[in-house]
């Protein structure tokens, strides 16, 4: 018997692993995905977030400078610089310079920002500023005057420097011709105080942060990767920066969070770039270390399927294989396979019951055996004396008249009969010698009966089947008794077969006077005191099915016109037909 698989209990228990870890797998991925989208969603908002209060920090501190600048140039005391050059004497302007600077470097201090603050006075060419090295060049003052905060080139004490740097002027209208001012206030910061925010911005964080104008050059921090910031610029340079919203953008091969926000106040914009990688990086190794530990699971379960296939399906493959032998009659088979567990104990009780079994039968088919050789010399020994008187009869009749012919042909006759059913040697015959037998019989009974005629057919393929001895000539036998021996008119008896897809059948017919419903009936059911010439049927019917099986079989019914039809048949497969 061949084991399906989707019958096998391996098959099933991979199956069942499989549908198990599956929907793990698929829920974990969902999971997974879900919250690297939430990551990604709150890193986005978050870093926009910091980027926008950077922004705005650094928005509220130049518009405090400015505030203070521009109340500077409202101050009453600021205002007497306009006309310092009233005073008497030097020194009475220099302590009134002095005066103004101190306030000037007042305000300077409550600031977190090193910012210098100047106020010139164009009318009469005084100024005042906190930086020592400041001096009054109105060509200088031309060229960097500005309204609104600007990155300019500035030389302090001889060294140029990148400031951004911003005007008030007093009145404002003045601003396009400044020598006609009444007074000019000048804020400036170097470009490294935002160096420091961004540095300090930075502190903790896993991105950089950046100012940038397309005009300048942008402003960094001091660990920032010039390269790739100038990478990231060119990627970005068409886009409107404005209206731009935090989102992931490529560089090569990395993903960023790219968040933007403009400082009004500058005109420049903050960027800020986190690597998404190293954001994600704890997750992903869950996510790998989540995906590894499944792997180990179904590699264990696929082990533990692999020693249950070899310790439980293998030898249950093998017990159902060495059981199908048994039920197709191999009672020799035997277990050798050792699984060493507890298929041993029960392999080794299959042995010892194919043993038994295989002793059983061979007691049960030896006793069988002896049961048909009994039951042929029973046969034998019924052969009927009174057929063997009449023919000692005969032959002395045809010897008074003469017929030494007919003597010699009967005598030869009668001694193949005898020679054939006297015969102990072997239990079964050929069709073509029990054919031989019952043409000796019925050429015999010719000479007795003189109204006697028959036929035989029986095709070739035939001839060399076997078949119990003896099986046919009972009943022509009974049907040269029975059916025409008393019968008035001519009687003939018919000895021939037919074939189909499965059986071979055999039918013993004759014309002469039929037997009653009751004693048909009888016969069929198999009724072991009925006789046929003096032998009982059963005989005949137990072994014919003890070589050809149950399916074998005698049937007897009426024939048409008269007489009886016996009709013998056994089915083709059965090995005992050959």
């Amino acid at each position: 018997m061949t084991i399906k698989l989707r019958a096998n209990i391996f098959t099933k228990i991979i199956i069942i692993i499989t549908l198990l870890l599956v929907p793990i797998l698929i829920l974990y991925s969902l999971s997974n995905r879900v919250s690297m989208n939430v990551l990604r969603e709150e890193i986005q908002m978050l870093r926009q977030k910091d980027v926008n209060f950077l922004s705005n920090e650094i928005n509220s501190r130049l518009e405090s400078l400015y505030t203070m600048a521009f109340l500077l140039s409202e101050d009453i005391n600021i205002q007497q610089l306009r006309h310092i050059h009233l005073l008497k004497n030097d020194f009475d302007r220099n302590t009134e310079k002095l005066r103004l600077l101190e306030k000037m470097r007042m305000l300077n201090v409550s600031g977190r920002w090193d910012t210098q603050y100047s106020v010139f006075a164009p009318e009469n060419g005084n100024f005042v500023s906190t930086n020592s090295n400041a001096v009054y060049d109105m060509e200088e003052l031309k060229r960097i005057i500005t309204p609104s905060w600007e990155l300019k080139k500035i030389k302090y004490g001889g060294i140029l420097q990148d400031r951004f740097v911003r005007h008030v002027v007093q009145p404002r209208s003045s601003i396009k011709s400044i020598e006609k001012a009444g007074l000019i206030v000048e804020t400036s910061f170097p470009t490294a105080f935002l160096v420091k925010e961004l540095d300090a911005f930075k502190i903790g964080g896993k991105g950089d942060t950046f100012l940038y104008n397309p005009k300048y050059d942008p402003i960094t921090n001091r660990t920032v990767d010039m390269k790739f910031v100038h990478k990231l610029l060119s990627l970005i340079k068409d886009i409107n920066l404005s209206t731009y919203q935090s989102q992931e953008i490529s560089v090569g091969s990395e993903n960023f969070m790219l968040s933007v926000a403009r400082i009004p106040s500058l005109g420049w914009f903050l960027i800020d770039y986190v690597p998404m990688e190293q954001t994600i990086a704890p997750i992903e190794q869950s996510r790998n270390l989540f995906y590894g530990s499944v792997t180990l699971l179904l590699i264990l379960s696929l082990l533990a399927g692999f020693l249950l296939y070899r310790n439980v399906q293998k030898p249950i493959g093998v017990l159902i294989r060495n059981v199908d032998r048994l039920k197709n009659g191999d009672y020799s088979t035997r277990i050798s396979f050792n699984p060493k567990n507890e298929f041993t104990f029960l392999f080794d009780k299959f042995n010892q019951m194919a043993l038994e079994i295989e002793q059983l039968i061979e007691t049960v088919y030896i006793e069988k055996i002896r049961n048909r050789e009994a039951k042929l010399k029973q046969l034998q020994s019924q052969i009927n004396p009174h057929f063997l008187y009449n023919c000692f009869a005969l032959i002395l009749s045809l010897t008074r008249l003469g017929k030494k012919q007919s003597v010699i042909d009967m005598t030869f006759h009668l001694s193949k009969y005898y020679r054939y059913t006297t015969r102990i040697d072997s239990m079964s015959a050929t069709i073509a010698e029990e054919i031989a037998l019952i043409e000796n019989y019925l050429t015999i009974q010719e000479y007795h009966i003189s109204h006697l005629s028959y036929t035989i057919e029986m095709p070739e393929e035939m001839l060399n089947l076997h078949v119990p001895r003896l099986l046919l000539q009972p009943i022509v036998e009974n049907a040269i008794i029975h059916g025409i021996e008393q019968f008035v008119g001519d009687g003939m008896v018919s000895v021939h077969s037919i074939q189909d897809d499965t059986s071979y059948i055999i039918i013993i017919e004759n014309n002469g006077i039929p037997m009653t419903n009751e004693q048909l009936a009888a016969l069929q059911l198999g009724d072991s005191r009925i006789e046929i010439s003096g032998h009982a049927l059963d005989n005949i019917q137990q072994r014919l099915k003890l070589q050809f099986g149950e399916q074998a079989g005698i049937v007897f019914k009426h024939r048409e016109g008269g007489g009886t039809v016996v009709t013998m048949s056994w089915p083709k497969n059965n090995k005992g037909s050959h």
